[in-house]
């Protein structure tokens, strides 16, 4: 990470310790007092004149702790110091109202543990390290202390003594939990710190994708102003030309050339909103490709004729794919195009259909001209690269774009006995997430 985005991540880390590490706060300061009730009333039932004098000063350091450490998470929030502090005071404190309530065989031995997974979820590993050696010594200081009778006899006397035998079963057994209680909360910090990673990770792919289309965007405007410019001047000089010259004007042919101008800035114009603007929802039916193919051969037959191309149909019968069929025949005629104008005089182009082997549907469009040169074909789907007089470099963009949302994609690459082929693959079943409301009746859909 980038030293702004390492601020970023941990800041919001912090954000979200800190939110975990408030309530363990508040719960233990009012949930403490109950606590301490239950502590008091175990003290008045137990003769023992030690534990009515330890007990009641526990209970107000508990309570005094407890509660300044509340008010100073409310005014200060998280700090680097509070938490290990914190937790280090808290199970000093838990372990020596447990010696004061039985030892091993009091109620309150059990509350390590979620003071160790509190400790190992919001701790960095050293200081984790260190907590858990703290709570392990402490719990067998607390065992040494009870078993080997180093201090008055600590069990509350309305409960009886435990045998010997449950107590050292049972200090083993929390030995092993607050080690079990470690490694889970460590394994929850990790789990989240590399969710939070990968969020952190994703947005900013995001954002590269986002600065990369602004910066395409950019160069673009100038390249689109560009294009522009030349059939601009052309409608502006006929116009003018037809105004001071009326008589002279031939109207038609003149007027054929301005329409043909503006086809040409719309045509641009197209392309250009195609790429800035985000890709519209799916409208997804079953289509037959193979006729969506014969439809787009027959809408360019008269471009064909004008190159002198003639085009061609490979395979047979129907190869159905749930799809957009609009996005989809705007990929087929994108292609087409490209490939007639590609092919020179007395070319041909091919036009394939087929049902792939692993649940796909491709279709090959392939010409006879020269295929691609090396400097291009590394760049021919980056926008603005072209290598017509009159191109926007667009087209490509545009295509792999709809069918990379299908699923899909869009590739080129030149054949060894001559000329390009482009292939268009596309799943024959949509990704779920991509997936919209499915019409039943198998359609070829004009584009609109």
């Amino acid at each position: 990470m980038d030293p702004r985005t390492r601020r970023s991540y941990e800041a919001l880390r912090l954000k979200h310790i800190g939110r975990i590490f408030g309530r363990m706060v508040r719960l233990r300061a009012y949930g403490g007092l109950l606590l301490m009730g239950a502590v008091a009333g175990a003290t008045l039932m137990d003769g023992a004149p030690w534990r009515r004098i330890w007990l009641p000063i526990q209970v107000v350091l508990a309570l005094s702790f407890f509660f300044f450490e509340l008010r100073r998470y409310e005014r200060e929030g998280l700090t680097a110091r509070s938490i290990s502090g914190n937790l280090t005071l808290g199970i000093i404190l838990e372990q020596s109202l447990t010696w004061g309530t039985g030892g091993l065989a009091s109620p309150l031995l059990p509350l390590v543990l979620p003071l160790a997974f509190v400790g190992a979820a919001v701790l960095p590993p050293r200081q984790r390290l260190l907590l858990m050696l703290e709570e392990l010594g402490l719990v067998s200081l607390l065992a040494a202390a009870h078993l080997l009778e180093w201090t008055p006899p600590l069990h509350l006397s309305f409960l009886g003594e435990p045998p010997r035998e449950m107590l050292l079963a049972l200090a083993v057994f929390i030995l092993l939990l607050v080690v079990a209680a470690n490694i889970v909360g460590a394994a929850v910090r990790g789990t989240f710190e590399d969710m939070l990673a990968e969020s952190f990770h994703q947005r900013d792919e995001l954002f590269a994708t986002h600065r990369a289309h602004a910066r395409t965007l950019e160069s673009l405007s100038g390249e689109i102003a560009h294009e522009l410019k030349n059939p601009l001047a052309t409608v502006k000089g006929l116009t003018q030309l037809m105004r001071r010259e009326p008589e002279r004007a031939q109207p038609s042919e003149r007027l054929e050339v301005l329409a043909g101008e503006v086809t040409r800035m719309q045509d641009i114009l197209e392309e250009f909103l195609n790429f800035s603007r985000p890709l519209v929802p799916l409208s997804v039916s079953q289509v037959d490709l193979a006729a969506l193919c014969d439809e787009a051969v027959v809408l360019h037959e008269g471009l064909a004729a004008e190159h002198g191309v003639r085009l061609a149909r490979g395979g047979d019968g129907p190869v159905v794919a749930a799809c957009d069929p609009r996005k989809v025949k705007q990929v087929v005629m994108n292609l087409l195009h490209n490939a007639i104008d590609a092919s020179p005089r007395g070319g041909q182009v091919v036009v394939d259909v087929e049902s792939g082997s692993l649940g796909d549907v491709r279709v090959f469009i392939r010409d006879s001209g020269a295929g691609l040169s090396p400097e291009v074909s590394s760049r021919a789907f980056d926008a603005g690269v072209t290598t017509k007089s009159k191109g926007s470099g667009l087209g490509l963009t545009v295509a792999r774009a709809l069918a990379r949302q299908h699923g899909g994609e869009v590739t080129l690459r030149n054949e060894a006995s001559g000329g390009c082929v482009a292939e268009m693959m596309l799943p024959r079943e949509l990704p779920a997430d991509t997936l919209g409301p499915v019409r039943d009746v198998r359609e070829v859909a004009h584009a609109r």
